[in-house]
């Protein structure tokens, strides 16, 4: 009985064969993917282990007990769980988080996104409540060549640089005196409630005052959350048109920043270019920017900020430089992929036009069983 190649046994047992190992071929062949910055990255991220280790030996000569449990990667910089500066409560796995070199990777990656190039000037607000993304910023800051016009709340959660003789403030000056950093906080405050140490006690604000004296920083001091608001608002303006910043960063919940913490559950961790501004219901720092169409690089809520990277939450220890999906990644081989899809389309329609053809023969010839 007369069949076409199409309906040969052999043939599309043949076929099927070819198909299975053209794709596994594929699938076996993998390239990397290194990411763009890449070098930059890696520079960012060795830069912050370098200011970790710098800090954390300041910490061990001055014979500060490393507690194995709430610090269990040993950086010497997780904070106490109470102290006269401290503002809030505090989650320790995003202290834990944050203190790994990795997310100055991330803090490049996310300036980038945003547009951001040598030279170009960005405002900052970050708190004492997470110096290691503070740190990670200030290292992404530094490979990138930016100008940053920062603004500091001395305040801190729990497990931050809650330290009173040795403040957020006080890291900046020894990494400025090392020569990791060569930019410091333009201007700072006591942070806390309404940004005016509101939840402290005298003594905390007092204590807050003198490390921002001692660091000689000028202090924005406003008389309640509105006052603190425009105060920042003008000592930004003071440097740069609001329009003209080519980004703005907020680290950690400062009262001035977010205005309220209702902004906190509207903007997304990470970096917003597209959000109507002008409907939100309080203008803090960060929607009165965001209202002037700059991008936002919104750092908070660690564990939702670590998802957008893929990254390892709270890790002990946390991976190596270089060696996460921030640096480079393994991926199917397009050009095997669409080598072994061609063939496979090929085999089909070659097998397709030759039973093709052996119909229109085989009817010419007229054979009885040619329309079985």
């Amino acid at each position: 009985m007369f069949k076409p190649a199409i309906q040969q046994t052999w043939v599309l047992v043949t076929m099927a064969v070819l198909a299975v190992v053209l794709f596994y071929s594929a699938s076996a062949i993998q390239v990397e993917h290194v990411a763009g910055d890449y070098d930059l990255k890696i520079k960012a991220a060795e830069r912050m282990t370098h200011a970790m280790t710098i800090l954390k030996n300041v910490r061990m000569a001055e014979a500060v007990f490393i507690d194995d449990v709430n610090d269990p990667n040993h950086t010497g910089l997780i904070g106490r769980q109470s102290s006269f500066i401290t503002t809030d409560e505090g989650d320790l796995d995003s202290k834990i988080s944050v203190l790994d070199p990795n997310v100055a990777a991330m803090m490049v990656q996310l300036l980038r996104q945003a547009g951001a190039q040598s030279g170009d000037t960005i405002a900052i607000t970050m708190t004492g409540s997470m110096p290691g993304a503070n740190l990670a910023v200030y290292c992404a800051i530094e490979e990138l060549k930016l100008v940053p016009i920062i603004m500091s709340s001395l305040g801190a959660s729990q497990w931050g640089a809650n330290d009173e003789n040795f403040t957020w403030l006080d890291m900046e000056k020894t990494l400025l005196d090392s020569g990791i950093i060569s930019f410091h906080s333009s201007g700072a405050s006591i942070g806390g409630g309404s940004d005016i140490g509101r939840r402290l006690s005298p003594l905390g604000r007092d204590l807050i005052q003198q490390a921002i004296t001692r660091n000689n920083i000028p202090e924005l001091e406003g008389v309640d959350l509105e006052d603190a608001i425009q105060l920042r608002m003008a000592f930004f303006a003071s440097h740069l048109p609001l329009s003209h910043y080519k980004a703005y960063i907020n680290v950690g919940g400062g009262a001035a920043a977010l205005g309220s913490r209702l902004t906190d559950r509207l903007i997304p961790a990470g970096l917003t270019t597209r959000m109507d501004f002008d409907q939100f219901p309080t203008d803090g720092t960060l929607v009165q920017f965001g209202q002037k169409r700059v991008p936002i690089l919104h750092v908070l809520n660690i564990r939702e900020f670590f998802n957008l990277f893929g990254y390892p939450y709270a890790a002990v220890p946390p991976p190596a430089i270089g060696s996460s999906e921030l640096y480079a990644s393994t991926r199917y081989s397009k050009t095997a992929t669409a080598v072994a899809l061609i063939l496979i389309m090929g085999m089909v329609v070659g097998v397709g036009i030759k039973s093709k053809r052996m119909i229109r023969h085989h009817l010419q010839e007229h054979e009885p069983d040619s329309y079985v």
